[in-house]
């Protein structure tokens, strides 16, 4: 009886004991979920934080590049203007149009001492809403404001100083520009790849400049705090007095709030050198979203099994701790790919503007030459000899001027991809001859040993584009002559490596005793607007493209360009490019080395007497320049015509056969030189097809050739005229008979 009363006290303490380790699992298992809870929720905070940190890091990383990319083009103008451009209200009006289109600039205006500003609809009163124009009175520079209403809403304007000119008075001591916002939206990350994350831009005070956000179809001027005030109800810790406070003391911060339906996390930063914040927002689960899988995952275990509950806390903490280290390194390459992003940018930033720093000094150094000397044969006309040396100067500095501006077209192009290759049969022999004459007279000059040397048998008709190897082997040559001091030697080897059926590859090499290159510069040189150090562009001058474009169009044509060299003996350039050859192709019988006495220049006269010239040219100075050059100096007879309109009409009014040539420009106002042609050649009347029309234009691309003959042009010259070519070409059509 006692035992069985014992029994059941025993089971009665056991359940009692159960019961208590039930309540207390179950307590322990509670505590331990809403430990769990506590812990989630400040990893989800953690992580959120971080995420948007870093997304807006990132994001500002590109929208600064932007802007300092537009700044780039703002300090180009100001480094570029000068007081020719600035001779007049229409001229500065030009001026500013061309560099609003090529900046992608909404508006451009001059500012002078007194704070007017000058744009090209005139000049303007003092521009007192502009915030930052007492700093930039003040001789500030690298000046950013937005909202600035004196132009328009919603537009980002930039302001810097530049050297002063001169205008109306009044000296000019600034330049501003501005863009709308929108326009600079492209370098933000404004949707990520999920759709969900949103970048933002606000003023100090709240409002939007750039803004892709929760709250949609905003009007211009809208302010995100009256907005949180309005619709946005915030979770425990977080206000909009938080965000004001921050944006007051320039503090980054982090809040979380629901707004129509959505839980939000919204991340804010200032911008570097601005007064200007960057909103980061991301939908709060995205994050949430695992945790809480997680969360159920471990209510479930501890549910389950209580013995499994710290088993499964040490693994939700690793599998956090792994995911947390993951994303980090996710956000580390992020960050380093922005990095380098941002690297990469500023250094082709800064490539274009030493660029733009040499080229002005390239393109000013010819200019001034020209100007110099013109100014210098007009206070010596009476004295033959002095204008005659003078305008021999401008020739030389006109002719350099023109093959920079080549080079910088050519390199256009070429980035384009809109060069044209030709492939005409050509005289080898007759190419080198004609290289030899250009380049002997230099080496002269400079005291230089120059020969060309041909090894083995090499056809002499070739088919390729004759044009660009001629600029290939050019520019290899001006680089060898320049590099090499007097007493040196600059050689041209041809040499054929491979003959294959109507295919040859030839081997041009250009050998130098020059100053040499460093190894490590080799790879560089070939990069566009890249010289191998400061030093060499300081003491030699260029623009940088030469080489690249030898590359370019090596390629281009099939063919490959090497270099060897050893800094401070001489370089070695070698080209292979290959060519079609005819059956029937004899070899080059060269002479080579001739002496500097047999290259002479034959200086030819032409008798166009009785020979009518019907010249359009809308360009006054161009049309006097002809007239004086082609009509004066030979007997022709030369009719003007201002555009294409009215060379259509002279020439319907004249009598048959009355014009024995025309010279026809392409870009003429009424009707360009295209369209006059067709005319002509479409009108009834026997001369018609049959009168030599000669293009005349600035446009020097061999697509601009064809264009020509295809409206039905007999021969295209480009401009700036080389007269010699001018008044051989006309002679041969004039005289023919």
């Amino acid at each position: 009886m006692s035992e069985d009363r014992g029994k059941r006290v025993s089971h009665r303490r056991f359940y009692i004991v159960l019961v208590l380790a039930i309540a207390l699992v179950c307590l322990l298992v509670t505590w331990l979920i809403y430990a769990a809870a506590g812990i989630t929720s400040g990893f989800t905070k953690d992580m959120n934080a971080m995420y948007l940190r870093e997304m807006t890091n990132l994001t500002q990383a590109n929208f600064k590049s932007g802007l300092s990319m537009r700044y780039s083009g703002l300090k180009a103008v100001a480094e570029s203007v000068n007081d020719e451009d600035m001779e007049s209200l229409e001229a500065m009006e030009r001026f500013i149009t061309h560099a609003e289109k090529n900046n992608d600039f909404e508006f451009m205006a001059f500012v002078d001492e007194d704070g007017f500003y000058y744009s090209r609809d005139g000049k303007r009163p003092a521009a007192s809403k502009l915030s930052f124009l007492a700093e930039l009175l003040n001789g500030e520079d690298e000046l950013v404001s937005y909202n600035e209403t004196f132009v328009e809403n919603n537009m980002i304007v930039l302001g810097t100083q530049i050297a002063p000119i001169s205008f109306d008075g009044a000296d000019l001591i600034g330049i501003i520009a501005g863009f709308t916002a929108d326009s600079i939206g492209q370098h933000l990350f404004l949707r990520s790849e999920d759709g969900q994350t949103n970048a933002s831009i606000v003023t100090g005070d709240g409002s939007f400049i750039v803004y892709n956000t929760f709250f949609s179809d905003l009007p211009k001027g809208t302010n995100i705090l009256s907005k949180f005030r309005e619709y946005a109800e915030f979770d425990e810790g977080f206000s909009v007095e938080q965000i004001e406070n921050d944006f007051k003391a320039g503090n980054a911060g982090m809040v979380i709030f629901k707004a129509a339906g959505t839980h939000m996390c919204m991340y804010y930063a200032p911008i570097e050198g601005t007064e200007w914040y960057m909103l980061m927002e991301v939908p709060y689960e995205v994050v949430d979203e695992m945790t809480e899988d997680l969360s159920a995952r471990l209510n479930r275990n501890a549910i389950a099994m209580m013995a499994s509950v710290m088993l499964l806390i040490l693994i939700i903490f690793s599998f956090y701790l792994m995911n947390l280290k993951a994303h980090s390194k996710q956000l580390e390459a992020a960050r380093e790919s922005a990095e380098k992003a941002q690297k990469a940018a500023e250094q082709a930033s800064l490539a274009k503007s030493e660029f733009l720093s040499r080229m002005s000094h390239e393109i000013r150094t010819p200019m001034n030459g020209i100007i110099g000397m013109t100014e210098i044969a007009r206070q010596n006309k009476d004295d033959p000899k002095k204008v005659e040396d003078c305008l021999k100067k401008v020739s030389l500095s006109s002719k350099h001027l023109m093959s920079l501006i080549n080079d910088v077209l050519d390199m256009s192009k070429i980035e384009s991809g809109k060069i044209q290759l030709k492939n005409e049969l050509f005289n080898l022999r007759l190419f080198l001859e004609n290289i030899e004459n250009i380049y002997g007279i230099q080496a002269e000059e400079k005291g230089i040993d120059f020969r060309i040397s041909l090894f083995g048998r090499i056809d002499e008709f070739i088919g390729g584009d004759s044009l660009r190897l001629n600029q290939i082997l050019t520019n290899l040559l001006s680089n060898a002559f320049k590099f090499t001091q007097k007493g040196g030697r600059v050689v041209l080897s041809v040499s054929e490596l491979k003959h294959e059926d109507v295919l040859v590859l030839l081997h041009f090499a250009v050998r130098d005793t020059g100053t040499g290159i460093k190894e490590e510069n080799l790879e560089k040189i070939f990069e566009a607007f890249e010289q191998e150090d400061a030093e060499i562009t300081h003491k030699f001058g260029g623009t940088g493209l030469g080489l690249s474009i030898v590359r370019r169009f090596s390629e281009l044509m099939g063919g490959s360009v090497t270099v060897h060299s050893e800094y401070g003996k001489g370089s070695e350039f070698a080209v292979d490019l290959p060519f079609a050859v005819t059956e029937n192709s004899h070899m080059i019988d060269w002479k080579g080395d001739r002496s500097p006495e047999e290259k002479t220049v034959e200086n030819k006269t032409y008798d166009f007497a009785g020979k009518h010239i019907l010249l359009a040219e809308d360009n006054e100075l161009n049309r006097e320049i002809a007239v004086a050059l082609l009509g004066t100096g030979t007997g022709a007879s030369i009719d003007e015509a201002e555009d294409g309109q009215k060379a259509v009409a002279l020439f319907a009014q004249s009598e048959t056969n009355y014009y024995d040539l025309i010279l026809m420009d392409i870009q003429m106002p009424q009707m360009d030189g295209f369209e006059a042609t067709r005319r002509i050649r479409a009108m009834d009347r026997p001369d018609a097809a049959s009168v030599p029309i000669f293009a005349m234009t600035a446009n020097a691309f061999a697509e601009d050739e064809e264009k020509s003959l295809r409206a039905g042009m007999n021969a295209h010259l480009s401009k700036p005229l080389e007269i010699s070519a001018v008044l051989a070409a006309m002679n041969e059509i004039l005289n023919r008979d």
